[in-house]
């Protein structure tokens, strides 16, 4: 008998727990739904270059509180409803690592003022520019008569203008190794105004090849890689985060950026090395 009414009274203590909770209490944990498949980028061509990007991530904020940062396509549930501030940052991976993903703080926020509604879909499609305190001491699309590239001392090769292995435009860049060369190294111009006092500065490009190219800085004359290009069948983009390495060599009165082939380390893989280039930013504040 004891246990009969300790049952009923553990029912009832349940019962008035779940008729506690209001419509509107449960009706909160129902989320309205916001649907990212692409961010998109717009640029000044002869001021900014290309509007190529490998934008993968969307980081989003609601009244400027972070809600997550997600992978795209994302179908993103936010336990919010009515008029809200909606930010989205774009997100991508330095030097092409997926354990190194970033806001890319040279890209705007898309920024709108948007209607949630419970258990509905919002469909946002950004496009995002250039902040304007972006600054591009470098652009080649190989799209000119002549070529803002030297070449470094013992290259076996050159690297030339192409039509057939073009990612857009009229033309890219193109470096062939027979199996007698071993070596080839291109180098921009001279940059004494880059920041070196921990300032993000990246390297963008658009490539494909199918050896590894080292890209790295000359710190006047000395040496530094930071990653190499992964082997790419088809065309890809690359964001290449140079603020450490010129950060760590803030004394030199120059910097150059440099891209390579070498099999001094290890044999090419292959008996004709080819690399292809287009689209180089050299970007800062």
């Amino acid at each position: 008998m004891h246990n009969l009414r300790s049952y009923i009274l553990f029912c009832f203590t349940i019962g008035i727990f779940f008729s506690s909770c209001s419509k509107d209490q449960l009706e909160a944990t129902i989320p309205s739904y916001i649907s990212i498949n692409q961010i998109t980028v717009s640029t000044h061509y002869s001021s900014e270059g290309s509007n190529s990007h490998k934008i993968t991530d969307a980081w989003v904020f609601i009244n400027d509180n972070l809600i997550g940062v997600y992978e795209m396509p994302a179908k993103i549930p936010v336990l919010q409803e009515g008029s809200v501030n909606l930010k989205i940052y774009a997100g991508i991976k330095e030097n092409g690592l997926n354990d190194a993903r970033a806001m890319y703080f040279f890209y705007e926020p898309y920024e709108a003022q948007v209607n949630l509604v419970k258990n509905e879909v919002l469909n946002v499609n950004p496009t995002v520019s250039y902040v304007s305190t972006a600054q591009f001491s470098w652009l080649e699309d190989f799209e000119g008569a002549s070529l803002s590239l030297t070449y470094t001392s013992g290259s076996d090769t050159t690297i030339n203008k192409t039509t057939s292995e073009k990612y857009e435009g009229a033309s890219a860049g193109e470096v062939y190794l027979t199996s007698q060369m071993g070596f080839f190294e291109i180098q921009s111009p001279d940059y004494s105004n880059i920041p070196r006092n921990g300032t993000p500065v990246f390297l963008e490009a658009n490539f494909k090849t199918n050896e590894p190219v080292l890209v790295g800085i000359y710190a006047d004359s000395e040496q530094l890689g930071v990653v190499y290009l992964n082997r790419s069948t088809e065309w890809n983009k690359i964001y290449v985060n140079l603020t450490g390495a010129i950060n760590s060599r803030s004394y030199a009165s120059k910097f150059n950026v440099f891209l390579g082939l070498s099999n001094a380390d290890s044999p090419f893989s292959v008996d004709n090395p080819e690399f292809y280039l287009d689209n180089i930013k050299l970007v800062h504040f």
